[in-house]
């Protein structure tokens, strides 16, 4: 009854005419099939693979399909070992050592077939790492490998085969290529040192910084000098790359022999006396790299220049000691420091195997290079010239000053202790050894050890001679109390400008003898000369012209007074302003420019002060006490 069933559900068909009904639908499937996937196809190639398609098909149906055995590979050689591939699958064909093939001569003689036999067993020395993800070639180990494998051979190959591979090992070269080198190599050994390719130039440093071929660190390390020392007049290269493998080698073995010392990078030769303690006759050094422009000083002459440079020789004596004792060097804030070069690796560019060398070592190859440990790790440190700028000019200016101080000079000089603040910024040690109060008295003891070495009295005041030169033999210094009349000194200003106005326009009118006259109205002693005399005249004008802080400003060392009288009404007003907080506004209705005038404030300061009274738009805070004494008493 269920069969009579399936016979009236499938509309009456035998079960041979459902499988047939069932194998064309299953083909008309297919066939849409492989016509889609062979539509971008040529079409005598899509002919092909639907006819293939059918008859397998068609032998399907019939049961007469049988799997077609596919008969044997023939045995693939491997041309480097001379055995199957099967015994060399460690190392996949696709991934070996690529190297020019050539074509075998026949009628070898004994040499070339030992030759030839001996590099076909060298290349089968590959070494391969295998992490199941790819397969991974140790060149540095293969490369000992093979060397120490052909460390004693010996070749006469008549020919000569260029070679211009950047890395060379041996692997890469072909068969003549290597026979050139190891007759090459044979002729070096023996002391021949004739000119070659670059590529077995290099090829002969992997295996002498490998220690192939030789019996100890030393004598790998001579050859290696001595082949520079042959090679590099005809290979300018050698000096790009040599001196570092050179050094290299050096610091990871243990060699007795010293590094010549034209291995050495020079320093300039004041950057290794301050390395090394020695101070005398480094101001023209230091005035190089100093914030503080010593050489245009006033004070600076050929016969106080012996002065400045022996007194900065006991400070920096004295300060070596004193930052020793901190914790912290000297030079390196005057010169630089010796910092990590993080580009160094060791032997960069070279297959060398580290375990092939003694161990690293910490060396100093020399001042600017020394090799160490960081973190456990070797690394190369290399001087970095970075001379502290603020901290020299402090240094200069504070010796001048104490010296200005000491010989009477009639001006005094002020350093300021924020000149360094910059330089010793994120450095604790620097910074604890510089703000302690300790610091500060350091270099007016120095200065005054050295006055009192060599005899300096500090109470004679530098007189001039007839010739405008200084005297030493002068009266003693005396401070007068002098009144100064600014009215009057204001006139002699604007008559000195208009000199000078004169003076920059020629007049061939004006004689030499009317310009002589003319210059000497404007020197410096005259113009002390005429404040004297203005002295007297006052006397006889009541007015005054101070306000009532005038015992105030007496007070104040005369350099002080001298500045004062040298300001004009509006530099008064300009620096009144800058101390109220107004000097914006005032400069607005005024159209002013207030670089100009704090250049001409500066410029007065600089003549009479011997430093500059505003920075950064504002008052110098060590001058803040002065200036607000002057406002406070000019009218």
């Amino acid at each position: 009854m269920s069969e009579f069933k399936k016979f009236i559900e499938t509309g009456g068909k035998t079960l041979d005419e459902i499988k047939k009904s069932i194998n064309e639908l299953v083909g008309n499937a297919l066939d849409s099939v492989v016509d889609d996937v062979t539509g971008l196809m040529p079409r005598d190639l899509r002919k092909q693979i639907k006819q293939s398609f059918r008859d397998v098909r068609k032998k399907a149906e019939t049961g007469d399909y049988k799997a077609e055995r596919i008969p044997p590979k023939k045995p693939n050689i491997d041309y480097r070992t001379g055995k199957s591939v099967e015994e060399s699958r460690l190392l996949p064909t696709e991934n070996r050592i690529a190297y020019p093939h050539e074509a075998i001569p026949e009628n070898l003689s004994p040499q070339d077939e030992f030759m030839l036999d001996k590099i076909r067993e060298m290349r089968a020395l590959e070494e391969t790492t295998r992490n199941n993800y790819i397969v991974k070639r140790c060149a540095e180990i293969t490369m000992v490998r093979q060397g120490d494998f052909m460390a004693d051979v010996e070749d006469d190959f008549p020919r000569r085969v260029f070679c211009a591979i950047p890395r060379p090992i041996y692997a890469a070269l072909s068969n003549s290529q290597l026979r050139t080198y190891f007759t090459w190599r044979t002729d070096i050994r023996r002391g021949v040192f004739s000119d070659i390719e670059k590529p077995y130039i290099l090829l002969y440093c992997y295996e002498l910084m490998n220690k192939i071929g030789v019996d100890s660190s030393e004598e790998a390390y001579g050859r290696l000098v001595s082949l520079w020392e042959n090679l590099r007049e005809g290979a300018g290269y050698l000096d790009d790359i040599l001196p570092r493998w050179i050094k290299d080698f050096y610091a990871f073995n243990e060699i007795c022999a010293n590094l010549p010392e034209t291995r050495n990078a020079e320093l300039d030769a004041n950057i290794v006396d301050i390395e090394n303690g020695r101070f005398n006759g480094k101001l023209d050094f230091l005035a190089e790299y100093s914030s503080y422009n010593i050489k245009d000083s006033i004070f600076l002459t050929d016969e106080t220049k012996p002065l400045l440079d022996g007194a900065l020789e006991e400070a920096l004596f004295s300060l070596s000691d004193y930052f020793t004792s901190c914790g912290a060097e000297l030079s390196e804030l005057l010169c630089g420091k010796l910092k990590k070069d993080h580009s160094w690796v060791p032997f960069s560019g070279a297959p060398v195997d580290l375990e092939r060398q003694d161990g690293f070592r910490a060396v100093t190859v020399s001042p600017s290079e020394r090799y160490c440990l960081k973190r456990g790790e070797p690394a190369l440190t290399k001087f970095e010239f970075s001379p502290s700028r603020g901290f020299i000019g402090f240094i200069l200016k504070s010796v001048e000053a104490e010296l200005r101080r000491r010989t009477g000079f009639k001006r005094n000089l002020i350093p300021n202790i924020s000149m360094l603040e910059n330089d010793v910024k994120n450095r604790e040690r620097f910074q604890a050894a510089v703000f302690d109060e300790e610091f500060l008295k350091i270099i007016p003891k120095a200065v005054e050890r050295f006055c009192v070495k060599n005899g300096i009295v500090s109470t004679k005041k530098r007189g001039r001679n007839s010739d405008n030169t200084y005297d030493n033999s002068s009266v003693e210094y005396t401070r007068e109390r002098v009144e100064i009349d600014v009215s009057k000194l204001s006139k002699i200003r604007e008559q000195s400008d208009e000199i000078a106005k004169k003076l920059i326009v020629f007049d061939e009118s004006v004689s030499d003898e009317r310009i002589s006259q003319i210059t000497e109205q404007i020197a410096d002693d005259d113009f002390e000369e005429r404040v004297s005399e203005f002295k007297e005249l006052n006397a006889e004008n009541p007015e005054p012209v101070f306000g009532s802080g005038i015992e105030a400003i007496e007070n104040l060392p005369a350099e002080w007074r001298e500045f004062a009288g040298s300001l004009s009404d509006e530099e008064i007003a300009f620096l009144r302003n800058l101390r109220d907080g107004t000097l914006m506004s005032y400069c607005r209705e005024r159209n002013v420019l207030p670089e100009a005038v704090f250049e001409e404030i500066n410029s007065a300061a600089l003549d009479s002060v011997g430093d500059v009274v505003i920075e950064g738009g504002e008052i110098v805070p060590d001058y803040e006490n002065e200036i607000k004494a002057l406002l406070d008493c000019l009218l």
